[in-house]
């Protein structure tokens, strides 16, 4: 009687905690739904104090990092146009694009194992020492020459230390969008998720506003040094500006204690639970995403120079308006989630008109400037980069930072090689810009069409929230 009593009662916690089908649907090992277990009660030490001056001061630090790896980088634009243009006129365009995705993709690439050296030695030494080579990088291609040595400075240096600094915000931001609190099993250092529970929206946000932030400021900056100075003290000057901007940001930097046992992550782990058609279905419409994803970002500076013979402070305008559009983009998107739209439904429907707009935008510009404005603040404001965020809405929390480093290796082919590829096409086709919007606009938008199949495979019905 007793063994049956027990069964009864396993049954129905077991009943309790499975979510209905018709609400939301978990990837899980093989698509078998596992079902949470009650959480005991939190330990006080553990609940984010949700305001405070220590804790918005990280929040300052995060959006500092942002506006440091992530501005320099959606910068490169500028950088760019003047290797190609100016300074290397004899290089190949996909090579001197090399410079930016290798830093892009190392940024992804070592920014996960980087965790695991944070959580052995502590947040603010690892920091540090990525805060050394991301600005000793770029002071170091200040002496280069040579697109090669640029490669191994601005590229590889630079990127992998943007990829330690690259934790705080990315991990941050997808659980913030997860469907439950993990904080408590998570000792990645997660910066404002460590600190905000009903403010966690609005912290990530302020904080992962500093990429647009960034770009602006670091557009306008490198254009003016290169004017009056040259690229080489553009890259000194800016490698000295970010060490202060760094050092700043580490003394404002504090993670919360905890009591809990720490979530266990490996990349394996992660590999395990990704076997559902879901993950796989966004897994490639990430892959595939990633390969145009930049070619704006690296290439409208030089269109606007090379097909509308504009100057190069346009091109820097031109650069600093797609982080603009980045700014107002994820505030609207992250408004949208949250609404009747919900995540889902808002992000794939931005990446959708990410992938029309170069072609009803980009494509037609190539006689009117005003037009290649209005392409530059719509592509920011729907192609920001929110796939992560659907990531966090269908998995299940409890795998999450396990899956999310398998999920980011999706990046790692297009962001390394879909700038070089547009170089070459532009390359083969004597200066027609045509073929490359094609190739940029079509990635994305089959990309969001395997978006819209994950969508479909968590529910079939299209006027609902989620």
């Amino acid at each position: 009687m007793n063994i049956d009593k027990e069964q009864d009662i396993g049954n129905s916690i077991h009943e309790t905690y499975i979510p209905r089908a018709d609400i939301v649907e978990k990837i899980c090992i093989d698509d078998i739904l596992v079902p949470d277990t009650p959480s005991s009660e939190p330990d006080p030490l553990d609940i984010p104090p949700d305001g405070g001056l220590t804790a918005w001061l990280v929040v300052l630090a995060c959006f500092l990092f942002n506006v440091n790896f992530l501005g320099i980088l959606y910068a490169f634009g500028v950088y760019q146009a003047h290797y190609l243009l100016h300074q290397f006129p004899d290089s190949s365009p996909e090579l001197i694009s090399l410079i930016g995705t290798t830093y892009t993709t190392l940024m992804i690439v070592f920014g996960f194992p980087a965790s695991k050296f944070m959580n052995m030695y502590g947040f603010r030494p690892v920091s540090g020492v990525g805060s050394i080579l991301f600005s000793g990088g770029l002071v170091a291609a200040g002496f280069c020459r040579t697109v090669p040595t640029l490669l191994v400075t601005q590229g590889v240096v630079v990127g992998f230390g943007a990829g330690v600094l690259f934790i705080p915000a990315t991990i941050g931001e997808l659980l913030q969008n997860s469907r439950r609190n993990v904080l408590s099993e998570i000792h990645i250092p997660t910066a404002p998720v460590q600190w905000f529970s009903k403010r966690r929206s609005l912290s990530i946000g302020i904080s992962s506003a500093g990429a647009g932030i960034g770009g602006i400021f670091w557009s306008f900056l490198t254009r003016a040094i290169i004017a009056r100075l040259g690229y080489q003290w553009a890259l000194w000057l800016s490698g000295a500006i970010s060490a202060g901007i760094n050092v700043l940001a580490l003394f404002m930097l504090k993670t919360r204690p905890s009591r809990s046992s720490p979530m266990k992550t490996s990349f394996w782990r992660g590999l395990t639970a990704c076997k559902s058609a879901k993950f796989v279905t966004l897994y490639l419409a990430n892959v595939l995403g990633s390969f145009g994803f930049l070619v704006p970002f690296f290439y409208v500076p030089t269109y606007a120079q090379t097909q509308l013979k504009a100057s190069p402070f346009v091109g820097s305008m031109l650069s600093a308006i797609l982080d603009i559009g980045i700014v107002f983009g994820r505030v609207f998107l992250g408004i949208a989630a949250d609404s009747r739209l919900g995540a889902l439904n808002s992000i794939i429907s931005a990446m959708i008109l990410a992938g029309i707009c170069q072609f009803l935008l980009w494509l037609p510009a190539a006689e009117s400037l005003p037009l290649l404005y209005i392409f530059s603040f719509t592509y920011g404001f729907f192609g920001g980069g929110m796939m992560p965020v659907i990531l966090a809405r269908i998995c299940d929390p409890d795998q999450l930072t396990s899956i999310a480093g398998v999920f980011y290796t999706s990046e790692i082919p297009g962001q390394l090689v879909g700038g070089p590829i547009a170089g070459a096409i532009f390359s083969h086709a004597h200066g027609d810009w045509t073929p490359v919007i094609t190739y940029s606009g079509m990635t994305l938008f089959c990309a969001s069409l395997l978006a819209v199949a994950t969508r479909l495979q968590v529910e079939r019905r299209i006027f609902v929230t989620i």
